[in-house]
This record gives structure tokens, C-alpha cells and sequence, in this order.
């Protein structure tokens, strides 16, 4: 089966599944199931894509060899374009749950900061180099904190 949804669903599968604790923590957590969990799943499914497709390009070659349809493989030369545009949907999504959920200026901010920081991220790494995608991959552990901090301060400041 994993070789199922690596081969055929790849970095949407990851998304979905590595994300779907946000709808289950939000309903343990209130009891309902609304926008703002909805709209805070989408914006991880598009970051999974993000960094998943810039991480798989570490492997493609090996992919190719195999047989592994990969994102990075998708995607080819308009990988940072679709990343730029996971990344834009990423923005909105984190934008529709902080207002759905009413939070303050330090959540936007953190979001805000978040997807700049992937911005920059794609436009400095090296799609050929895997040490430089690693990297990219790497760095969104500061980013998911970030956000985490905005969640956490922005429902009271």
C-alpha cells in the first residue's frame, strides 16, 4: 500500500495524511468542525507539497530509475513555480483560519513571516543540488515554529 500512494499520490497523500491530525485535535478540542480547521488543513497540505516536492528532488534520479512518479518528477522545471503557488494558497489558508478563529496581529504576522521565509527559500535553493535541497527542507522546522508561536501568542495579542 505505501508503495501504492508513494508511486501513484506521492507528496498529496503525505499532505493529507501528516495534516490530518489539525482536523482531529480541532474537533477532540471543541467539539465542532468548522472553517477554521478546514482552512488550517489546506494551508498544511500546500506546505507538505512545498517541501515534500523540493526534498524529492534530492532522489529524482533515483526515481526515474525505479519508476516513482514523484512531485519533483511532476513538476520538472516549474517546480518553484508550483511551489510559489502552493505557497500563495498556503498564505490564504493560514489567513482564512486566523480570522475564521479571531485571532490577533501576531498570528498574521507569524504566517506572514512564514511564507516569506518559503519565498526565500525558493528563491535560493538549487533544485540539482541535494545538499541545497535538504537545506531548503530543513529550514522548514524554524518556519513551522514560527507559526506554532503565532498560533500560541495570537490568540492573545
Amino acid at each position: 500500500k505505501q508503495w501504492y500512494q508513494r508511486r501513484v499520490t506521492g507528496s498529496l497523500f503525505l499532505g493529507l495524511t501528516f495534516n490530518y491530525g489539525t482536523l482531529m485535535g480541532y474537533v477532540a478540542y471543541t467539539g465542532t468542525l468548522g472553517v477554521t480547521p478546514l482552512a488550517l488543513y489546506g494551508a498544511g497540505i500546500c506546505w507538505t507539497m512545498i517541501y515534500d516536492t523540493v526534498y524529492a528532488h534530492q532522489d529524482k534520479e533515483d526515481d526515474k530509475m525505479v519508476g516513482v512518479r514523484s512531485t519533483a518528477l511532476k513538476f520538472g522545471d516549474r517546480t518553484l513555480e508550483m511551489c510559489g503557488k502552493f505557497t500563495t494558497a498556503m498564505g490564504v489558508g493560514l489567513c482564512v483560519a486566523g480570522l475564521a478563529a479571531g485571532m490577533g496581529p501576531t498570528y498574521f504576522l507569524a504566517s506572514f513571516f512564514g511564507c516569506s521565509m518559503i519565498l526565500k527559500g525558493l528563491s535560493l535553493v538549487n533544485l540539482d543540488n541535494p545538499k541545497s535541497c535538504w537545506e531548503f527542507f530543513v529550514m522548514n522546522k524554524n518556519i513551522g515554529l514560527l507559526i506554532l508561536i503565532g498560533i500560541i501568542v495570537g490568540k492573545f495579542a
